[in-house]
Order: structure tokens, then sequence, then C-alpha cells
């Protein structure tokens, strides 16, 4: 999306992808950020300080038979997950560490819906460019990170199903995802 939108559009983190340690030769800045194979919610993902760190971790890569990927770290103040449910409207969540670390999404976190007046008409075109993804997608969220650098948020990724709901409106995601469900299957089986 962000080659036929524009990085200006749909800005997304320069990802450098490994499919073993044999390839793993990262070229970009330091420090980093690496993830190993289909790891989420900051598991399997470390900051790398240099290229002297970064080959201790390419030994480690080479036990575990994963691919890798790679990216430059971006100091983040604060992460957006923006929330797509087909029929739905776009919600934006913002979580800030309180614990200091520098994973905005894990550990101890405070998250806070924007409030759906105040949902920017670029987070709704990034949760909607998104949906389009893999034929379609019902349902997903990006993540971004507020660089601190820039002052301006980088797409850090898009999750399908695997996105988790905010415990803020459970009950309307459950039934606004029960619906899209039952049309679904309506559609189906009409």
């Amino acid at each position: 999306l962000s080659a036929s939108l524009g990085p200006e559009a749909f800005p997304v983190v320069q990802q450098s992808f490994f499919s073993s340690h044999r390839e793993f030769m990262y070229g970009n800045t330091f420090p980093a950020v690496v993830k190993v194979g289909h790891a989420h919610a900051g598991y399997g993902k470390m900051k790398i300080e240099d290229h002297h760190s970064m080959a201790d971790f390419r030994s480690v890569v080479a036990v575990t038979g994963q691919y890798v990927t790679a990216e430059p770290f971006l100091d983040g103040a604060y992460d957006l997950r923006i929330q797509y449910i087909r029929g739905s409207p776009v919600r934006v969540f913002m979580r800030e560490s309180i614990s200091g670390s520098w994973k905005t999404n894990t550990g101890s976190a405070h998250l806070t819906e924007v409030p759906a007046s105040e949902v920017s008409p670029l987070h709704v075109s990034w949760a909607e460019h998104a949906a389009t993804l893999f034929g379609g997608l019902d349902i997903c969220t990006v993540d971004a990170l507020q660089d601190t650098r820039t002052g301006r948020a980088v797409i850090m990724e898009v999750n399908g199903t695997s996105s988790g709901f905010s415990p803020f409106d459970e009950k309307g995601d459950m039934a606004a995802l029960r619906a899209l469900v039952v049309s679904r299957m309506n559609a189906s089986l009409v």
C-alpha cells in the first residue's frame, strides 16, 4: 500500500526480511529492532544497539529455525492501535508506556480511546486501505508509533483477526463482530 499510495499517505517503517540466519545481514541504522518469526504482543522482539550485538543475536536466530525481520528503532512517545471492523466506525486507541519500556504496547501501559470526534481522517484512511489487503479483511488493526524525532506517526504493522479488542466497549465490539459473522453466513448460505 505504501508503494501505491505513497509514503506520505501510508508511511510504513522500513523493514527488512531474512528467511534464516544465513541471510540475516542487516545493513540499516542502529539501534535496530528485530523480531523472530510470527511473534506478537512484544514477545520475540529485541532492541539491538550495534552491529556487535546484532552478530550475537544472529547466532541465537541460528538455533530457532525462524525467519527474522529487522527495522530501524524509532523512539515512540506512544503508539496507536487503529481498529477496523467492517460496518462499524473506525476506533483509535493510544497506548503510552508507564513502565519506561521502549515497547509502548507491552508491560505497564496506559490505554485511552481517542474520542470519535477526534479520530483523524488519515487514520481512518489507513484502516480502510489496510482492509483491502489479501482480497479484503473484515477485521484488522493498524499499529502505528508516534516517532518522537519527527513528530509523525509511522505504521509498524497491520494485524488480522488476532488484533484483540479494547476493554472500553467489548460488548459493542462483540455485537459488531457477531452481526458481521451472521451477515457473512447469510450471504454464503442463501
